[in-house]
């Protein structure tokens, strides 16, 4: 079996299998741990054991569990390669991948590192994040297995990438690099502009902060003031020497929120190929490993 107190004790053996290091792990093990036994003690489940009772979980420890959902997410092993690794059969390892990942989820919404969904209101926007002096919003995608459908195959193909894909919408402070909101994950066909469009971002934003985006959302700079976009080349023209410099400098102002979106695909699940098959887990795993990415940020700053 896999022996986890030896990858505790090893700080860059841990980075590599969690993506933390030692005291960031120690932290997030305490949020960890009272979130289960919160869980355990909930009188709205009906229990049919008594709590402690049954036979001992092959992980013996909190820590152990803890340790199993960031290896996963961050290694992305197969669910055979997973229950190998730590001694359990297949369909265990499912089964925990399924219990501890709503937990670690949990635990990021209580610590508030978990990226919002939505945003309804300038006011909203404003209680939640109200030192945020500016904003970036980037696209982002992952690849997945092809659709055996054939609606399915059109409805995931990314012209830009040129494979089947996953894609989400990413609202990001380039400041203190982190996610504020995250979209619902959708099909890789879908745009830029109208995956921005239908969740309605931009108007929920105060006009006094500004916005940066790519020339994927072309076109945004007529609906609202305050949005800073490259210059677009003309047809059959070229850009002035005073255009390609300020496209430059957005560009190296931009490269901010490319830095969020890597520290989050540090974690395997959602930069390899996705292939779970469970409804919605897509759209989980990239929501909880946002959430991991600004649990990193924060309390490596803090440290």
């Amino acid at each position: 079996m896999f022996d986890i107190q030896r990858a505790l004790g090893n700080e860059s053996v841990l980075r590599s299998l969690t993506g933390l290091r030692r005291k960031q792990f120690q932290e997030l093990h305490q949020l960890f741990a009272a979130e289960l036994l919160h869980q355990k003690m909930n009188p709205t489940v009906k229990r049919q054991r008594a709590l402690g009772a049954g036979r001992p979980h092959t992980l013996a420890t909190t820590e152990g569990m803890l340790f199993f959902i960031l290896f996963y997410l961050k290694v992305y092993p197969t669910m055979e390669l997973a229950g190998f690794l730590f001694g359990v059969a297949k369909s265990r390892s499912c089964t925990w991948v399924q219990v501890f990942q709503p937990i670690l989820e949990a635990v990021l919404g209580k610590s508030h590192d978990l990226p919002k969904r939505k945003i309804s209101t300038i006011k909203e926007f404003l209680e939640q994040f109200p030192d945020v002096e500016k904003v970036v919003i980037d696209g982002t995608e992952r690849p997945r297995n092809r659709p055996k459908n054939k609606q399915e195959q059109r409805k995931h193909y990314s012209g830009k990438k040129k494979r089947h894909t996953i894609k989400n919408t990413i609202l990001a402070d380039p400041n203190r690099k982190q996610v504020l909101v995250l979209t619902c994950s959708i099909a890789g066909s879908i745009h830029d502009k109208k995956d921005l469009d239908n969740n309605e971002l931009v108007s929920k934003i105060p006009e006094h902060i500004p916005i940066e985006v790519d020339l994927g959302y072309h076109g945004i700079q007529k609906e609202r003031s305050g949005i800073i976009i490259p210059h677009k080349k003309p047809r059959n023209g070229e850009l002035t020497p005073e255009q390609k410099h300020e496209n430059r400098a957005i560009a190296s102002s931009r490269v901010a929120v490319e830095h969020v979106i890597g520290l989050s695909k540090r974690y395997g699940c959602i930069s390899q190929t996705y292939r779970n098959r469970r409804a919605g887990f897509d759209d989980a795993i990239m929501l909880t490993c946002c959430g991991m990415a600004n649990f990193y940020q924060r309390t490596r700053i803090a440290a």
